[in-house]
């Protein structure tokens, strides 16, 4: 396991960092195209891990879910526009808020990002245009710092448990690298109001 992430972290992190560079920056003008890419993501990672975790052929199973849900997430974002909107919000205040709430118990954090992800889901989906440009703005800069940390600092944002050789998505941002993010979004999300007046 180890060998294979040694081999696909450099193209995650420098394919993360280039796409969060495009999203900071242009991402409203290809808004629908980063929508459905995000949501392929997500639906291929929920699949793929349902099918390694649950199906008795582990990696037939992850790969046949992996695709499944990259297609499963890929056309939900091109049918339900609007839904898409909202999830791209949601995912942005849960991982804006995810370094301030990780050392409290699981249910407050669930119950803290779940409101904030409720709520600018909801907001996002009102204010539409401006969100977008918020949103791909954001969550470009994240996968941009990350993406950069990655290869000046050797930092990941998961980690392979020793023991069992599973993946373990750690998300442990400190609150300057949150401040970083939110700086670069702010930065992205200027030049895409400039660019659309």
């Amino acid at each position: 396991m180890e060998a294979l992430s040694g081999v696909y972290e450099p193209l995650l992190y420098g394919g993360g960092a280039l796409l969060g560079l495009v999203c900071c920056f242009f991402g409203f003008k290809i808004f629908k195209l980063i929508v459905v890419a995000i949501l392929a993501v997500a639906g291929a990672a929920v699949l793929a891990y349902a099918g390694y975790t649950y199906g008795e052929e582990p990696v037939l199973w992850s790969l046949g879910g992996l695709l499944a849900g990259a297609i499963l997430g890929g056309v939900l974002a091109l049918f339900f526009y609007s839904l898409a909107v909202g999830t791209i919000g949601a995912l942005f205040a849960a991982t804006t808020l995810l370094p301030y709430v990780q050392d409290m118990g699981v249910a407050l954090q669930a119950g803290i990002l779940g409101i904030a992800a409720l709520v600018a889901a909801l907001l996002t989906m009102a204010l539409t245009n401006l969100m977008i440009q918020l949103a791909t703005a954001m969550v470009g800069a994240w996968l941009l710092v990350h993406g950069v940390r990655y290869f000046l600092f050797d930092v990941t944002i998961h980690k392979v448990v020793e023991d069992s050789g599973e993946w373990i998505l750690r998300l442990d941002l400190d609150p300057l690298v949150a401040v970083i993010i939110l700086g670069i979004g702010l930065a992205g999300f200027l030049m895409q109001r400039r660019g659309e007046s």
